[in-house]
C-alpha cells in the first residue's frame, strides 16, 4: 500500500503542476471494511485504504480513487495488517474507481456529502484470479477549512501564526462497493465490500 500513496501523491503533484487551477485536492482515509454474500468468508473484514486525487467545480466533485481491503488475518505483516500476505482462507482486494459527489453546504465549514461511481478490482490470496468491475456509492460529512500547510509535516505546525496557508478538510464516510468477480474458468460471484473510514484532505479548494 505504500506504492499506492506515493503514486496519488505524485499524480496529485503533478496534475495541481500542469493545470495551474483552484480546485485541485489529494485525500486519504483508513477504516475498516467488512465483505456481504459468497466472498464473506475469504474477504471477511480488514483494514479499507483508499486515496484519491480530484477536483471540485461549484458543488460538485471529480475524483479517481485507489482503494484495497486488506485482511486482518496475514502471515508475516507488521503492525497487523501492512505487508505480507493474507492467511490461507483469507484474501485482499484491491481497485481503482471514478466517483461524482455532490456536496451540501451546512455552515462554518460542515458539509454533507454524497458519491457514486463505476469501479473494477482484483483479488489476491484464496480467491487469486478473480478479477471484475462493480459500483460504488457513499455518504459522509466533512469539517473544511484554511490550516497551515507545514502541519501537515508536523500537527502542532497547525498553530503556527505564520506560513504558507492550504485547504484542509477531515472527514467521515460510510461506503458500499459491490463486485461482479469472474475467475479463470469458474462462475462469477458477487462481491459487496461495506466500509466505514475516517479521512484528510488537503488541496486549493475542493
Amino acid at each position: 500500500m505504500s506504492k499506492m500513496r506515493i503514486a496519488g501523491i505524485v499524480i496529485a503533484c503533478a496534475v495541481a503542476r500542469a493545470a495551474h487551477a483552484d480546485g485541485f485536492f489529494y485525500e486519504e482515509s483508513f477504516g475498516v471494511s467488512s465483505a456481504r454474500g459468497g466472498a464473506a468468508p475469504t474477504l471477511s473484514s480488514g483494514l479499507h485504504l483508499r486515496l484519491g486525487v480530484g477536483m471540485r467545480t461549484g458543488d460538485l466533485v471529480l475524483e479517481m480513487s485507489a482503494a484495497g481491503d486488506l485482511a486482518f488475518d496475514r502471515d508475516g505483516a507488521t503492525l497487523v495488517v501492512f505487508g505480507g500476505t493474507p492467511k490461507p482462507g483469507h484474501s485482499d482486494l484491491s481497485g481503482i474507481g471514478f466517483d461524482v459527489k455532490y456536496l451540501a453546504v451546512l455552515r462554518h465549514g460542515l458539509e454533507l456529502y454524497v458519491r457514486g461511481g463505476p469501479r473494477i478490482a482484483s483479488v489476491d490470496g484464496t480467491m487469486g484470479g478473480y478479477t471484475g468491475p462493480g459500483i460504488g456509492a457513499g455518504t459522509g460529512i466533512q469539517l473544511r477549512g484554511e490550516v497551515r500547510a507545514l502541519g501537515f509535516l508536523w500537527t502542532p505546525l497547525f498553530f503556527l501564526k505564520r506560513g504558507p496557508k492550504v485547504i484542509g478538510a477531515l472527514f467521515l464516510d460510510q461506503g458500499i462497493d459491490a463486485y461482479r468477480m469472474y475467475g479463470q474458468g469458474t462462475r462469477s460471484i458477487d462481491v459487496p465490500i461495506v466500509s466505514t473510514n475516517l479521512g484528510f484532505a488537503i488541496g486549493s479548494d475542493f
